[in-house]
């Protein structure tokens, strides 16, 4: 993308810089136990098609202080959780702007601050979070964390620490929000987290709320209540999403309706077509022909 390493340089971390011609900015990155801590402040000047493999991570940014606004931050400063499944592939069109504080949390790091949960891996969790992020309250901790972060001078001596101690406070920040957003009861909570599990294993071939119920070990009033409690979905809303955001992997990825369509779980391509269209407000097919002509129009670039 235009972002080079900088060669000599004592910060914390490797710092990355714009070469000028595709980019112009600055990138860092500091690697922890499970961990990475990102702040940038970079702008892409050419068209750029941009690919990354965003397997098995979850990902708190938060806006940061720019330069080139004269030191204020985006006016929404809302921090956002995302997991991302497989190579994400998208365009980058030239004046797109980034500045943020980010930090990555990998699968070990994240295993034993979500133990007290009741849980055994981050892929219910981190799809609980990225799920319900626009509708729960961030415990308080998490922006402040984010901000630690961002205004750390890099070349002062002990700034990993502060890198890794602001990581750990955001990550006890992340459990109080997951914690808020569960059932108080503990066997409610491995309740729910066992039908999260259930659907992240099934949501191709689909499960019923009556084995989701059975899952979390709870009648199905009780369970359909405490499920849109805790995801602010129904059930069936639940696994149609999931099933919504492989679709647009696969169609940006190049694959015809209907492969795509069979791929995540739907027999009728029609069938597929209208809950697409209802997700997103275009039909497959001119979502297809939107991002194949935004991949062109970069690459030729």
């Amino acid at each position: 993308m235009g972002l080079l390493p900088a060669g000599d340089d004592r910060g914390a971390g490797e710092l990355f810089v714009g070469d000028g011609v595709r980019a112009e900015g600055w990138y860092r990155a500091w690697a922890g136990d499970g961990l990475t801590v990102v702040t940038c402040d970079f702008t892409i000047l050419v068209d750029t098609l941009f690919g990354i493999d965003t397997r098995r991570y979850l990902t708190v940014r938060g806006p940061a202080a720019s330069e080139g606004r004269g030191g204020a931050a985006d006016p929404v400063a809302i921090a956002y959780i995302e997991t991302r499944e497989g190579w994400v592939t998208t365009p980058v069109p030239a004046g797109s702007h980034f500045a943020y504080a980010e930090v990555e949390y990998f699968e070990g790091s994240l295993r034993g601050a979500f133990a007290e949960l009741g849980w055994r891996s981050i892929e219910g969790i981190s799809s609980l979070l990225a799920e319900t992020r626009h509708s729960v309250g961030w415990a308080p901790g998490v922006l402040s964390a984010l901000d630690e972060i961002a205004r750390v001078n890099p070349a002062m001596p002990g700034a990993e620490l502060v890198y890794e101690g602001a990581a750990k406070v955001l990550l006890g920040s992340l459990v109080g929000t997951a914690t808020a957003s569960l059932p108080e009861s503990h066997d409610d909570r491995v309740g729910v987290l066992a039908a999260i599990e259930l659907a992240n294993a099934r949501w191709r071939e689909g499960a019923s709320q009556e084995e989701a119920a059975s899952v979390a070990g709870m009648g199905l009033t009780k369970f359909k209540r405490l499920f849109r409690n805790t995801t602010g979905s129904t059930w069936s809303a639940y696994l149609t999403a999931r099933r919504m955001r492989e679709a647009r992997v696969l169609l940006a990825s190049g694959k015809a309706v209907a492969e795509a369509a069979r791929k995540v779980g739907y027999r009728s391509p029609t069938s597929f077509s209208a809950a697409f269209s209802r997700a997103y407000g275009v039909s497959p097919h001119q979502f297809k022909s939107e991002t194949k002509a935004r991949v062109v129009e970069v690459a030729s670039e």
